[in-house]
């Protein structure tokens, strides 16, 4: 029997979490889970198998701004997606459809029946999705999970590096979605010419999503070697996706994730390295968090950098 896909449903008042019960009866294969909107219960729920989050817009006891980028923050390594329920004209929602990573808005007014419907063509989506990515057409979450499962139980040295870009969103946003795609393709056209020159071609690589890569490599001994030519690639090449006088400043004036105006600089990379005994010494649910730290810890240092976790040492460049 299939494992069911959980879907975290944030419902202050308790009424949409009946309307997705009624929507989802003929799917068995789909689990709702209720939970109120308070930091506290929201830590305690969510958990880094968690399919989809659904928030109820009415009535919520916390912002629905700030709600959005907490689960954002909290579920990047996964890419929980979250789709906003609302019972409110579609266009008084615009502003919240433009937040990351909300990927839909549904009215509490539709039909079950059509609703459940809608709802398993986004399930379908987003299991595609995650097998493989539609911009990069690299493996998807699901996969990466799977060899990263294989890398531990073998026994045999490994390490991983994640690979996420700087300023990227706050880019997408000045540039436009099409330049910001290209930049992900250039990322990923990037890695792949690494691992050429360092004789890897046979290792992994998938896309998790957005601007975040994973890299596994067989033989740790090349890592540091690996992200300095990431890193070297990386910080010629996206010069040509910016304007020259974006270039000759060092920087755009872009909206930060509060919406103010603030000079952001040019997009640099972190690499965060994590080495197999550490896999093998956490459980598979603290993992994402440990990794979400070392990101944080990656992205202090100014620039581009190739951090290794639980050492003392991390090269930039």
């Amino acid at each position: 029997m299939s494992k069911k896909k959980n879907i975290v449903v944030i419902d202050d008042v308790g009424d949409l979490v009946q309307l997705l019960g009624t929507a989802f009866q003929k799917y068995e294969a789909i689990g709702l889970t209720q939970v109120s909107s308070e930091v506290d219960q929201l830590n305690e729920i969510l958990d880094v198998e968690d399919y989809m989050i659904i928030i109820n817009e009415g009535n919520l006891n916390t912002d629905i701004r700030q709600l959005v980028e907490f689960l954002y923050s909290r579920t990047k390594y996964t890419i929980a997606p979250i789709i906003v329920a609302t019972d409110k004209p579609f266009n008084l929602s615009d502003d919240v459809k433009k937040l990351i990573p909300v990927i839909s808005v549904i009215s509490k007014n539709a039909n079950p029946q059509r609703l459940g419907h809608h709802l398993s063509n986004i399930i379908d989506s987003i299991e595609s999705n995650r097998n493989q990515n539609a911009l990069s057409g690299l493996p998807g979450s699901n996969v990466i999970t799977s060899q990263l499962i294989e890398k531990v139980q073998s026994g045999k040295d490994f390490a991983m590096m994640y690979i996420d870009l700087d300023n990227f969103k706050e880019y997408n946003e000045y540039y436009g979605f099409y330049k910001g795609d290209k930049v992900i393709l250039f990322l990923m056209k990037t890695l792949y010419d690494v691992m050429g020159e360092c004789g890897i071609e046979n290792d992994f690589v998938g896309h998790v999503g957005g601007d975040d890569f994973i890299m596994i490599v067989q033989n740790p001994d090349i890592v540091k070697e690996v992200g300095k030519r990431i890193i070297s690639h990386f910080d010629k090449g996206i010069k040509s996706y910016y304007k020259e006088q974006d270039l000759k400043k060092g920087y755009i004036d872009a909206r930060n994730r509060k919406g103010e105006i603030e000079r952001i600089n040019i997009m640099s990379i972190s690499i965060i390295v994590v080495y197999a005994d550490e896999f093998r010494t956490t459980q598979q649910g603290e993992m994402y968090k440990k990794i979400m730290l070392y990101k944080k810890q990656a992205k202090m240092v100014k620039g581009s950098v190739c951090y290794e976790a639980n050492t003392t040492e991390s090269s930039s460049l």
